[in-house]
């Protein structure tokens, strides 16, 4: 399809608008062929098909802006999209659609307008040749036929304004109605999220409890947050948001709480020197397993032993690299070894080779803390012992990696 120039009194307007419109069918074609295998969004979809109304074509300047952000936002959604980046995708798409209808139905009002002024016009002209025919007519009765003719067009003047106003009045409301809609859908997805950050910050809280024996030293608390942490999930997966974040914050005081009882018991109980010399022992064997890093962090009474593991996957890649498997195993051993420390998997992707957002890292990310997550798992390590977690791009001057945390409490 040629694309048309945007165009104000005959003369090709420069800048933004016409950029856009002329770049537009080159992305979408590449956005095609590069998002195969994920149907487009219906949101694009929409917002394409609202592209090609011939209204559009040739808008005056009272639509120009809003039709130059609409192609603005659908080549950001096709991009988007091209990432795989559903939520972004129709979220711009929809923008975009509020944007061109909303352009639509200014440039309608304008036809409306226009339109007024040239039945406006004929009904001057009707004004002239009833008074010439005036001058003309001798007789009455020539006189009562041109004003019936006069009254019969006046009355589908007013009818014509009648209906054109009504068609500007729907206009506007199908505009509204579509904000109205996006709005909704927006506040759904702040309060999914929502939900989802009160979950994973309750996970990590009941995994802090573990590091102070709450399953034994607060066993009731500890178990009434796992069972609402489960009771979250399920709300989550049937998207009650609202639920699913009320449930995590009661699961969260009830973890604190465990923390709390279990702590002075489990600080008496790790004074004595077995444990002391346990802990000791771990850090002295991580350091021996030959490819990895470690580093001791403290976070108050959290002491964390961070084993980091760099070299595990090819290229922008999220399966483990077979000549790694040495490092898996080893790292396997130092666990079965010390079998009763919960751990996590942070995974931490390249940085992106220009600066902005990378839309690939946290995914990319996450997927490569699942693969050595799987890798344990299928080698003996209890799945309860660990949680995982993507950090996306780990900074500039820092190399991807994955690092395996183990937890435990030290004074």
């Amino acid at each position: 399809m040629r694309p048309r120039a945007i165009g104000l009194g005959g003369h090709v307007l420069p800048g933004l608008l016409t950029s856009v419109v002329l770049l537009a069918p080159l992305v979408f074609s590449v956005g095609a062929s590069g998002c195969a295998a994920t149907p487009k969004p219906k949101e694009i979809i929409a917002l394409e098909d609202l592209r090609t109304d011939p209204t559009l074509s040739n808008p005056d300047r009272h639509a120009f802006d809003l039709l130059a952000a609409a192609d603005a936002l659908l080549v950001q959604a096709s991009r988007a999209w091209e990432h795989h980046d559903a939520y972004a995708a129709r979220r711009d798409a929809l923008m975009g659609q509020i944007k061109m209808k909303t352009a639509l139905a200014l440039l309608q009002a304008e036809h409306t307008s226009s339109k007024l002024a040239e039945l406006d016009a004929e009904l001057a002209i009707s004004k002239d040749e009833e008074s010439r025919l005036d001058n003309e007519l001798a007789t009455a009765q020539e006189e009562v036929k041109l004003l019936e003719r006069l009254q019969t067009m006046r009355a589908s003047v007013a009818a014509e304004k009648k209906a054109l106003s009504e068609q500007a009045d729907v206009a506007k409301k199908q505009a509204a109605t579509e904000r109205q809609k996006a709005a909704a859908e927006a506040a759904a997805e702040k309060r999914k999220a929502e939900a989802l950050h009160g979950i994973r910050v309750l996970e990590l809280t009941l995994k802090i409890a573990e590091t102070v024996d709450a399953p034994h030293y607060a066993k009731a608390a500890y178990t009434a947050a796992n069972g609402m942490l489960q009771d979250a999930h399920k709300e989550l997966d049937a998207g009650h948001w609202d639920e699913s974040l009320a449930r995590a914050t009661l699961a969260q005081a009830e973890a604190e709480k465990g923390i709390a009882e279990a702590r002075p018991q489990y600080e008496k109980a790790t004074q004595a020197l077995s444990n002391q010399a346990r802990d000791r022992a771990l850090e002295a064997d991580a350091t021996t397993i030959a490819g990895i890093e470690t580093r001791l962090e403290r976070e108050g009474d959290l002491q964390r032993l961070v084993l980091v593991l760099h070299g595990l996957f090819a290229d922008k890649q999220a399966a483990l690299r077979p000549e790694q498997a040495k490092v898996v195993d080893a790292v396997k051993e130092l666990l079965n070894k010390y079998p009763t420390y919960p751990l996590q998997l942070v995974g931490y992707a390249p940085a992106p080779a220009a600066a902005g957002k990378d839309e690939v890292a946290p995914a990319l990310s996450l997927a490569r803390a699942n693969a050595v997550y799987w890798a344990l798992v299928g080698r003996g390590i209890d799945p309860k012992r660990m949680s995982v977690d993507g950090k996306g791009a780990s900074g500039a001057n820092a190399d991807p990696r994955v690092e395996l945390v183990i937890l435990y409490h030290g004074k």
